[in-house]
C-alpha cells in the first residue's frame, strides 16, 4: 500500500494498521552511519525521514529533513557527522498491529510527518509517511468517487 498507487480496497480505514499503511522497503541506518549516507538515501527515495536502528534491528532514533537542515545552517560537515549526533533519541513509534485511525491522531496530534513502525521487541519493520495515511482513506472513502476516472495521474 504504501507506494500510494490506489485502489479498491476491502479494508475500510478503522480496519487497516500500520503493518497495512508502512513502506517495509524504508531504508534504516546505523548510528555510527554518515549524514551524507543518510541524506543522500533520503533525496533518491523522496523520504522525509530515516530510522536509526541499532546492530540487533531495534529503533534508536530518526534522523529527519529538519535535522539534515538545521545541521547544515550548523555549518557540520555530513560526511564527518555520524547520525548520533543529529537524530531524534526515542522517537515516537507504533507496532504493526496500531488501528490506521490511532496513527491518524498520532500523526495529528504530535504534528509528526514520519513515523516508524516496530515490532513487540522493538525492532525496525517499515516506516508510515502523512502521505500514507492520507492514501489509507483515499482507498476507502474516495476510490469509488474519484478515481481513476476523475483524477488518472494517481491511478
Amino acid at each position: 500500500m504504501a507506494n500510494t498507487k490506489f485502489s479498491k480496497s476491502t479494508l475500510r480505514l478503522n480496519e487497516m494498521t500500520a503493518e497495512y499503511l508502512m513502506d517495509p522497503a524504508a531504508a534504516a541506518f546505523q548510528a555510527t552511519d554518515g549524514c551524507d549516507v543518510v541524506i543522500v538515501s533520503m533525496v533518491k527515495n523522496h523520504a522525509g525521514g530515516a530510522p536509526i536502528i541499532d546492530r540487533g534491528g531495534s529503533l534508536v532514533g530518526i534522523v529527519t529533513e529538519f535535522d539534515l537542515l538545521e545541521a547544515i545552517l550548523d555549518g557540520k560537515d555530513l560526511s564527518r557527522t555520524p547520525t548520533e549526533e543529529i537524530m531524534t533519541k526515542n522517537p515516537v513509534s507504533v507496532s504493526e498491529k496500531t488501528p490506521a485511525t490511532e496513527i491518524l491522531d498520532t500523526l495529528r496530534a504530535g504534528h509528526i510527518l514520519h513515523l516508524p513502525v516496530v515490532d513487540a521487541d522493538g525492532r525496525f519493520l517499515g516506516m508510515i509517511e502523512r502521505h500514507h495515511a492520507l492514501a489509507g482513506y483515499l482507498e476507502t472513502a474516495l476510490v469509488d468517487r474519484l478515481l481513476p476516472e476523475d483524477y488518472p495521474e494517481v491511478g
